[in-house]
């Protein structure tokens, strides 16, 4: 997967019940990026991806640090929209 920039906007199209306590919830960080955001997308929401670092980086190989959803809505509306904090390694180990 080539990501080139260092924000891309990925949209979902399904849609159920997921938000409440966990789209902050610490689990994010317990799975590579890719099935955190696969997660956000099968409940409904659009995912744009905030580098923290590492953004030539697979994001099977990243972490989400950290999920923000601004709306105060308890499920996903068309087109909510959440801001995932994703951080790689850089490679120098």
């Amino acid at each position: 997967m080539s990501l080139g920039a260092r924000s891309v906007a990925v949209f979902a199209v399904a849609g159920t019940a997921f938000v409440g306590a966990g789209v902050g919830a610490p689990v994010a960080a317990a799975h590579g990026a890719d099935a955190v955001i696969a997660d956000l997308q099968a409940e409904g929401y659009n995912v744009n991806i905030n580098w923290v670092n590492g953004a030539n980086q697979q994001l099977s190989d990243c972490t989400v640090v950290r999920v923000n959803n601004p709306s105060s809505s308890p499920e996903p509306l068309p087109g909510d929209t959440v801001y995932v904090d994703v951080t790689c390694p850089n490679g120098l180990y």
